[in-house]
């Protein structure tokens, strides 16, 4: 079902990310934090995509290697443009190896899990287009399926739900919204940390 799809994982610096975390966690608790997230969308789209069929975009030596011993492709992001430019560049790199849809899945998807990411890919497969997953407060846009693959529709920002369905219209492609709890939550902020936590544990107690 997956074998020309693509998962497109953008990494940032371990070392760098999370800062909005400040209040809550120490330098060390966000490193080991960034890495561990990383580690468990590896582990997912290894599952889902196989490895082979995974792209990593990064500048951290530190995920270069980790992507590397996951056996996953790795595309060294260039200076400067963005995330949506990067996520082209890792888009472009796919489609010269042969992919015919992307899925770009973020590090920062504390609750993502295989079977999450397969059921996207069922709906993906179902026609062309583009499919939306919303965060939880339906203004951002948590994980985009795109078939056939382009490397034209990146708009992540700010209100990117809505940047994505003008471009999705513009470009003529069919753009669906596919709402689901376990994709929504991604980890940005001090409160989403604490749903997160919550949720783990309310999970461990039941």
């Amino acid at each position: 079902m997956t074998g020309g799809v693509f998962a497109l994982v953008p990494v940032k610096d371990p070392a760098q990310g999370k800062s909005r975390l400040a209040e809550l966690l120490d330098a060390s608790e966000r490193l080991a934090l960034n890495r561990q997230l990383a580690r468990r969308t590896f582990e997912c789209c290894s599952a889902v995509f196989g490895p082979e069929r995974t792209v990593v975009v990064t500048t951290a030596d530190t995920i270069v290697a980790e992507a590397s011993a996951w056996g996953l492709m790795v595309v060294r992001e260039g200076s400067g443009g963005g995330l949506n430019a990067v996520l082209a560049l890792a888009a472009r790199h796919a489609m010269g190896q042969g992919a015919e849809a992307l899925v770009v899945v973020p590090v920062d998807l504390v609750l993502v899990t295989p079977e999450a990411l397969r059921s996207v890919v069922a709906d993906l497969m179902k026609a062309p287009g583009c499919v939306l997953v919303p965060d939880r407060h339906g203004t951002g846009t948590n994980l985009l399926a795109v078939r056939p693959a382009r490397a034209d529709l990146f708009c992540f920002g700010e209100r990117s739900m809505d940047e994505h369905r003008r471009a999705a219209a513009k470009a003529g492609v069919e753009a669906r919204v596919r709402a689901d709890p376990i994709l929504a939550l991604d980890l940005d902020t001090p409160e989403d940390y604490r749903l997160w936590r919550g949720v783990g544990a309310s999970r461990s107690n039941g």
